[in-house]
């Protein structure tokens, strides 16, 4: 027995898997960025692929195949924080306008349809609750939000050291990634290799499902919004379908919280026509959705909606705002792996293989 341990700790795989565990602790700190960096090196290399028989240097190829895809996203969020800075005025001046500070329990209660519908003893004690409720809620999310953008400026320089993190990432992999295939394919067993190649072309196929059903389903959406806003008279129409496609990428949702909030914002000004509009700008967005999404994603993988929506949604609790696009791709692996063993086993029941014999 002591012989065995002495072997197993001894073997190469077992002092390979300590340090690779020391070295995950090492990178902890900048281990979403790596993560981040290998996922857009995945939709990078296919763009450089192309262009390489046109240029002869692989790492210019890459490089401008980072920039067809990083820097749209970059420029999306230098318009979301000039647009957010350029409208701050008018959003401050139509809450005063409101006069949101006269708003209490006494005056929602005094409300005529509040009068109509519940009588004061009755109404009393619900509407007080129900103002203390909403009360405390934007006041915490008023305080979260402050809390946040302090501590983004305080960390300017960590943001900095992660951003050259992840551009470092997704250029070395998607120059070199073919060789951590190499590697593994080395580790792997032979008995394992049919596993590890079915889980492969699962974990692409997943990918590619979530990247264009998703994502694309999103940039479309957001592009038609952006013009349907614009027709309708809305100002800062980029920025409002930049936003409309960043929510249809959460199932179920969808750009509805966008719609809404226009819709909302025309009946306060009583502009009850473009409400309206903006309502049946949002069923139009509906049946295009229900129409792109299973065209694009599925031609690759039939992923269940409520798979993307745990991992859109709870990616960012554990890994902040990166968990929006780590998430629903772990939880996409998770799911290929899942079917790569599926059909594995499949493949190895007898019956099957006594009908390939016959």
């Amino acid at each position: 027995m002591i012989d065995n341990l002495k072997s197993t700790v001894t073997s190469a795989i077992f002092v390979i898997l300590i340090l690779v565990v020391l070295s995950a602790l090492v990178l902890t700190p900048m281990l979403s960025m790596i993560i981040l960096g290998a996922i857009f090196a995945y939709a990078v290399k296919p763009i450089s692929s192309r262009m390489e028989p046109y240029l002869k240097f692989k790492s210019v190829t890459i490089f401008l195949g980072m920039i067809i895809v990083i820097i749209p996203l970059i420029a999306i969020l230098i318009l979301f924080i000039n647009t957010i800075v350029a409208s701050a005025p008018a959003v401050i001046g139509f809450v005063k306008s409101l006069n949101l500070s006269s708003i209490n329990s006494s005056t929602i209660q005094n409300f005529p349809p509040i009068q109509h519908y519940f009588p004061t003893e009755s109404s009393s004690p619900i509407v007080s609750s129900a103002f203390n409720s909403i009360n405390q809620g934007v006041a915490d999310i008023l305080t979260s939000v402050t809390e946040y953008l302090l501590g983004l400026l305080k960390s300017v320089p960590t943001v900095l050291l992660q951003l050259f993190i992840f551009f470092a990432s997704t250029f070395y992999f998607a120059r070199d990634g073919e060789r951590i295939w190499e590697y593994i394919d080395y580790i792997v067993p032979d008995s394992r290799k049919q596993y590890f190649s079915t889980l492969i072309n699962e974990t692409d196929r997943v990918l590619k499902s979530i990247f264009y059903g998703h994502f694309v389903t999103a940039t479309i959406t957001g592009i038609v919004a952006g013009i349907g806003f614009a027709l309708l008279g809305y100002p800062y129409a980029l920025f409002l379908g930049t936003l409309t496609g960043f929510f249809q990428l959460m199932p179920i949702i969808g750009h509805w919280p966008t719609i809404v909030g226009l819709a909302i914002y025309d009946l306060i000004i009583g502009n009850y026509l473009r409400a309206g509009e903006v309502m049946s700008l949002g069923v139009v967005l509906s049946l295009l959705d229900v129409y792109i999404r299973p065209k694009i994603a599925g031609k690759y993988a039939d992923i269940h909606p409520l798979i993307f929506l745990l991992g859109f949604l709870c990616g960012p609790l554990v890994l902040g705002l990166v968990g929006f696009i780590i998430g629903p791709l772990v939880l996409g692996v998770t799911y290929a792996a899942v079917v790569a063993y599926k059909k594995e086993n499949q493949n190895n029941k007898p019956e099957k293989k006594i009908e390939e014999n016959i």
